[in-house]
């Protein structure tokens, strides 16, 4: 019988041997794809085409999701490429050599890297046709229960994109707060350093879960079926920019779009594991519904951002990654006294125990904000704070004036 001791062995050298090649076989296509669009862009096609060609035909959000794409694809490059660089160098200057140069980088490279790639290939081997098929399975009886229909008008537009961002706000937020759906959505968040890659690693069941959730918001509510499509693209593309890491983007607010649109900034805040940053920015691009539900947190100086999940895990062992809040929850769900307390278990929040609600993230995070209170001050609590205080300022200069002509009135 083999020892776990030697069959864990075995299954990092067969995820080692994996990420290799997936690795290996994705960069070269990343290169050459990426080359040969520039190359065409010459001629005027390739990224050019790509950018310039809607423009014609009106078509401009079909362009705004190129130049997002093509800033992905750079980003994306640059991030992996000059990370292997930077180690290269490192290695160079501490003069070591052969194996344990190569052990040292394949460490590192791992530790940023494989959890990314290795999800790659189970979201491109696995689910993505299914999830195509899904939704065009489902999309015509949905669509009978339609209350009523949008046109493509401009303003259709606005609601659409807003009722998405409702129904992505409804389920991150809900992927958070229902321990089974976190224990989908965990493999996201448990990398301890955010790249763009990190938008790849996904629990394949998950996307099942969310085109269900999003089909039937869009579909009870009369989205075009273009629509949804355009909208997906839009935000997809952008959700892949705002992992983009601190190594390639330092100051990720963008200025003045911090306070328009999500920023790679809120979304290190999303990511990071600190108290006051958890449960916080769900949106993706834009945060209205974060402002709205009073869970829009700007990044604070004072807090660096940690990232991963509140367990201890080992980022390269890619099975605990993906398997193990499943694992966790079919224990704690076993061990539990009743059916009551089993079913809780699925349906409560991660942290939660049938004694104690101590370990939740609500909990942790209002414990720090009693001892921090200045620091977990939302942008819609501030425009209150401003609105009540210039409604008092208001009231007592009103109060001011009357004041003299009462006193004139009384003596006369």
């Amino acid at each position: 019988m083999i020892s776990s001791k030697k069959l864990n062995k075995n299954i990092a050298i067969i995820e080692n041997v994996i990420f290799v090649a997936v690795f290996a076989f994705t960069i070269y296509k990343l290169l050459s794809t990426y080359g040969l669009y520039t190359y065409q862009s010459i001629k005027g096609k390739g990224y050019l085409g790509a950018i310039v060609d809607p423009l014609y035909t009106h078509q401009y959000y079909v362009s705004a999701v190129s130049v997002i794409i093509i800033l992905n694809a750079t980003f994306l490059l640059w991030e992996i490429l000059s990370f292997i660089v930077k180690l290269l160098k490192e290695e160079k200057a501490i003069s070591s050599r052969g194996y344990l140069k190569f052990k040292s980088i394949f460490k590192q490279v791992a530790v940023h890297y494989k959890s990314s790639f290795l999800a790659l290939l189970i979201h491109e081997l696995l689910p993505k046709l299914i999830i195509i098929q899904l939704l065009w399975i489902l999309l015509p009886h949905f669509q009978k229960l339609q209350l009523f229909t949008v046109d493509l008008s401009w303003y259709s537009w606005i609601y659409g994109y807003l009722l998405w961002e409702l129904s992505s706000w409804l389920f991150h937020f809900s992927s958070h707060r229902v321990r089974f759906l976190w224990c989908l959505h965990s493999p996201h968040h448990a990398p301890t350093e955010l790249n763009m890659t990190v938008n790849w690693i996904h629990f394949f069941a998950e996307s099942y879960y969310s085109t269900l959730v999003f089909l039937v918001i869009f579909m009870l509510f009369g989205i075009n079926p273009t629509m949804v499509i355009t909208i997906v693209s839009i935000d997809s593309a952008w959700g892949i920019f705002i992992h983009v890491s601190e190594r390639t983007l330092r100051d990720g607010r963008l200025g003045v779009l911090r306070h328009l649109i999500i920023t790679p900034s809120h979304h290190r805040v999303h990511h990071a594991k600190n108290p006051l940053y958890l449960d916080t920015n769900f949106a993706n691009v834009l945060p209205i519904w974060d402002w709205v539900m009073g869970t829009l947190q700007p990044i604070r100086e004072e807090v660096k951002t940690e990232y991963g999940i509140s367990r201890e895990l080992d980022v390269t062992n890619f099975s605990d990654l993906y398997f193990g809040e499943l694992l966790l929850l079919f224990r704690d769900v076993k061990n539990a006294a009743g059916l009551k307390n089993k079913v809780l278990y699925i349906l409560m929040p991660p942290g939660w125990h049938p004694e104690s609600k101590a370990n939740t993230a609500a909990v942790l995070r209002q414990q720090f904000l009693q001892l921090n209170p200045s620091l977990g001050i939302t942008s819609k609590q501030k425009f209150f704070i401003t609105l009540r205080s210039r409604f008092r300022r208001y009231k007592l200069e009103a109060e001011a004036v009357d004041m003299p002509e009462q006193g004139i009135i009384e003596v006369k």
